[in-house]
C-alpha cells in the first residue's frame, strides 16, 4: 500500500489530537529498518502503541517481534526517549510528517519522515538541523546530511489542499495536446490514480484528451476534487474498507467508499484499516527475512525439478518418434523391402524429419537429434531403434526417480518454512483495566486500592473514581498522592487490613520517601469531606482538595514497599504496594525501602533478580519477564532512590481477580 498525501493530512491530524497532551515516549523498538514502534504513555490515560515507518504513521493495536535490524532506533532512542510529544505536522499535503519532542531539560527534537521514494528518516533539532539522517541526499535541488539545514523537496504538482479553480484552469493550459485527462489531473493536483479515477468518473467526463474539456467540465472536476479531498480529510464522511486479495490478506486501504471497489471488507476506522493492511506488509517482510535462505533453495530445486521435467518429456517424445519410425521401417519390410538404402525408405525418413549423415566415414541416421548408425537391414535397423527406444523410457524412468526426489526435499523445506511463517505472528495487544493507569493494588482482604501518581493522575482518581462507598488517603506531608480504597466505606475499620496497608502505601509514595525518611503519618476520611473546589478567592494547585472534618491518623507508618510479578486477567503484570498484600498475591516481590539506587538503576536489578528467582521453578516464565520492559518496572516504583531490602519467593500463582 502506498499512502497518499491527503491520507497522511487525515491520520496525522487524528494521531496530533491523540497524543500531545501529556503523552511521552516510555518505549522504543526498532521494528523493521525503516519501521519503530513508539510506547507513549500518559498519567491517566491509556498507553498509545504509535507506529512511525516510512510506509506512513499510525495507531496499532498489534503486538510486534523485532523482524530486521535498525542502524537508527538506537541513536534516536537516545534523543527523545522519555520526551513529550509536542505536536505532529505535515508540510501541506506532503508524504511527509513531523514530530515534535520536549525532553524534561526542555531540548527539543524532530522527527522527520519521508515516505516517498526509498524512503527517509532525519533527527534534527530545534533549527532544523541534521543531527542524524538515515539516507543522505544529494541531488540538484537538494542536499541532506548531517550538519546541513533540512530542507523540503522540490513541489511535485499543486497542493490539493491548496489548488482553485484558477490554477488548476492555468495548469491545463500549459500540458501537451496529447495529454490524456487522467494523466493531467494526477500531475496537476499529486492525487494517486485511484483517487483520479473517482473524481473524472464522478465527473462523467467522457473526453479522453485534457485539450478537449469544456469549461465546465473543468468545473465539475474541480468542485469533485474538492468534494473527495473533503471526503478524506473529514472523518464524518469516511466509509472505512480494506482490500482483501484472493488468499484472505488485507493489501490496501481507503478511508471512503469507493466507485470501483472490488473485495472490499468494511471496518470501522481508517486507522484500523491502515493497521491491517501496513502490519501485514511489516509481517511479510519478517517472514522473508526469517526464510530467506530456504526460500533461495527452493527456487533453485523449482528450476531443476522444472528442467527435468521438460527432459523428462523431450525424452518420452523421442521415443515415441523411434518407435513410430520402427513400426514404419517394419511395415516396409512386409511388403519384401529390407534395403535401407531404398527409395521408399529414404521418403519414410524425410517425412519424420530425418535423414542418413556421415561422420567420420561412418554412417548415421539422424533422427529428433539422435545419432543411431546405420544397419543396412531394415529389421536391423528398426531392432536397434526399439532397443534406443526402450532405453530412453528407462532413462525417463531415472528422470522421475530424481524428479521424486526433488519434490520431496521441497516439500520439506516448504514444510519448514510454513513452520516458520507460523512463528513469524503479531498479536492484539492486551486491554489494560481502567485502574492499571494509576497506582494500585489489592490489600490483603481484597480491597482495590488506587492512587495518584502525580497532579494529573491524583485529580483523576478523586474527581472521576471517587464515590460515595470509597474511603480516601492522604498523607500528612506536601506531595502526597491521594489513595481511594474502593467501597470500603461500610466495613469494620477497626478490624481491616486496609486502613495500616493503604497509609503505607500512601506515606510511601510520598515526598517524605524521596526525602530520605523512615516514616510518616498519613488520614483517612470519607468522600463527602473532600472538597472539590477551592474556597472563596482562594486557589487549589491541579490535584490538590480541600478536607473538611475530623481527619482519622494513621501515626508513624514505616516508608516501605514491595514489588511484586502477579497474575491478572491471565497475563503478567509488575505492581507494588504494601509488603503482605503484594506478597499475598505474587509469584516473586522484593521489600524496598528509601535510599539507595536511583529508579533506572535498581529496575535493571529488580528485573535481573526477579528472572534469577522466577527461572529456579519456571523457565518459560523466567523467558517472558526478560522480555517485560524496564519501563513497567520503573512506573511502579516511588520518585526518588530505593534500595532493595530483601528478595522471595511470593505466595500465589492463581489469578488475581478484582471485584
Amino acid at each position: 500500500m502506498e499512502l497518499s498525501g491527503i491520507e497522511l493530512h487525515y491520520l496525522v491530524n487524528k494521531i496530533s489530537s491523540t497524543t500531545t497532551s501529556e503523552y511521552y515516549v516510555s518505549n522504543m523498538s526498532s521494528i523493521t529498518k525503516n519501521s519503530i514502534l513508539l510506547k507513549l504513555h500518559h498519567p491517566i490515560q491509556p498507553d498509545i502503541m504509535l507506529m512511525v515507518s516510512t510506509k506512513g504513521i499510525w495507531i496499532t493495536n498489534k503486538k510486534y517481534k523485532q523482524v530486521e535490524e535498525s542502524q537508527f532506533v538506537n541513536i534516536i532512542s537516545r534523543e527523545i526517549e522519555r520526551a513529550k510529544i509536542s505536536s505532529v505536522s505535515q508540510p501541506g499535503s506532503e508524504r511527509i510528517y513531523f514530530l515534535h519532542f520536549v525532553g524534561r531539560d526542555d531540548k527539543v527534537r524532530i522527527l522527520i519522515v519521508e515516505i516517498f521514494g526509498k524512503g527517509n528518516f532525519i533527527l534534527c533539532d530545534e533549527s532544523m538541523k541534521i543531527i542524524w539522517i538515515l539516507n543522505s541526499v544529494e541531488v540538484r535541488h537538494r542536499t541532506l546530511k548531517t550538519g546541513s539545514q533540512y530542507a523540503l523537496p522540490p513541489n511535485r504538482g499543486e497542493d490539493v489542499l491548496q489548488t482553485t479553480l484558477e490554477s488548476m484552469t492555468k495548469n491545463l493550459s500549459l500540458v501537451p495536446e496529447d495529454t490524456e485527462v487522467l494523466k493531467w489531473l494526477g500531475k496537476s493536483i499529486s492525487l494517486p490514480r485511484k483517487y483520479v479515477e473517482e473524481i473524472i468518473s464522478e465527473s462523467e467526463i467522457n473526453t479522453k484528451f485534457a485539450k478537449d474539456l469544456s469549461k465546465e467540465d473543468i468545473e465539475t472536476i474541480y468542485k469533485k476534487t474538492k468534494e473527495l479531498t473533503d471526503r478524506v480529510l473529514n472523518e464524518k464522511h469516511h466509509e472505512p474498507s480494506v482490500i482483501i486479495d484472493d488468499s484472505g490478506v488485507a493489501i490496501d486501504a481507503s478511508p471512503i467508499s469507493m466507485s470501483k471497489e472490488s473485495n472490499a471488507k468494511k471496518v470501522d476506522t481508517f486507522m484500523e484499516a491502515m493497521d491491517q493492511v501496513l502490519s501485514n506488509e511489516i509481517l511479510s517482510i519478517g517472514r522473508s527475512l526469517k526464510t530467506e535462505e530456504t526460500d533461495r533453495k527452493i527456487l533453485e530445486l523449482e528450476h531443476d525439478l522444472e528442467e527435468q521435467n521438460k527432459a523428462k518429456m523431450n525424452v518420452l517424445l523421442k521415443s515415441k518418434s523411434l518407435r513410430s519410425i520402427a513400426h514404419d521401417l517394419m511395415n516396409l519390410s512386409s511388403f519384401g523391402i529390407l534395403d535401407m538404402n531404398d527409395k521408399s525408405v529414404e521418403t519414410l525418413l524425410e517425412k519424420n524429419d530425418s535423414k542418413i549423415v556421415q561422420v567420420n566415414g561412418i554412417n548415421y541416421v539422424d533422427l529428433l537429434n539422435e545419432r543411431v548408425k546405420l544397419e543396412l537391414s531394415i529389421p536391423k535397423f528398426s531392432s536397434l531403434l526399439f532397443s534406443r527406444a526402450k532405453e530412453m523410457e528407462r532413462g525417463a524412468t531415472n528422470i522421475d526417480k530424481a524428479s521424486n526426489e526433488l519434490k520431496s526435499r521441497i516439500e520439506k523445506l516448504q514444510g519448514q518454512t510454513q513452520k516458520i511463517h507460523e512463528k513469524v505472528q503479531f498479536s492484539t495487544l492486551e486491554s489494560k483495566q481502567w485502574y492499571e493507569r494509576y497506582r494500585w493494588f489489592l490489600t490483603t482482604d481484597g480491597h482495590l486500592v488506587i492512587g495518584g501518581r502525580d497532579a494529573s493522575s491524583n485529580s483523576a482518581v478523586i474527581r472521576k473514581h471517587m464515590t460515595e462507598d470509597d474511603i480516601v488517603f492522604h498523607a500528612e506531608i506536601h506531595g502526597s498522592p491521594f489513595f481511594l480504597v474502593k467501597n470500603a466505606k461500610d466495613k469494620d475499620n477497626e478490624t481491616s487490613n486496609y486502613i495500616d496497608e493503604t497509609a503505607q502505601a500512601t506515606v510511601s509514595f510520598s515526598r517524605a520517601w524521596k526525602d530520605g525518611l523512615s516514616s510518616g503519618d498519613a488520614y483517612w476520611v470519607f468522600p463527602n469531606q473532600v472538597k472539590k473546589g477551592a474556597p472563596t478567592g482562594q486557589f487549589l494547585p491541579k490535584g490538590s482538595f480541600v478536607i473538611e472534618g475530623k481527619r482519622n491518623f494513621c501515626k508513624g507508618i514505616e516508608l516501605k514497599l514491595s514489588i511484586g510479578l502477579v497474575k491478572i486477567e491471565n497475563r503478567f503484570t509488575i505492581v507494588s504496594g504494601p509488603l503482605n498484600a503484594i506478597r499475598k498475591r505474587s509469584l516473586v516481590c522484593a521489600s524496598l525501602l528509601p535510599g539507595g539506587s536511583d529508579p533506572m538503576n535498581l529496575a535493571k536489578k529488580l528485573k535481573s533478580e526477579f528472572v534469577r528467582v522466577i527461572s529456579e521453578f519456571d523457565s518459560d516464565l523466567a523467558d517472558y519477564l526478560k522480555k517485560v520492559l524496564l519501563d513497567d518496572f520503573i512506573r511502579v516504583l516511588p520518585a526518588g532512590q530505593s534500595k532493595i531490602e530483601h528478595i522471595e519467593r511470593g505466595l500465589s500463582v492463581d489469578d488475581v481477580k478484582i471485584g
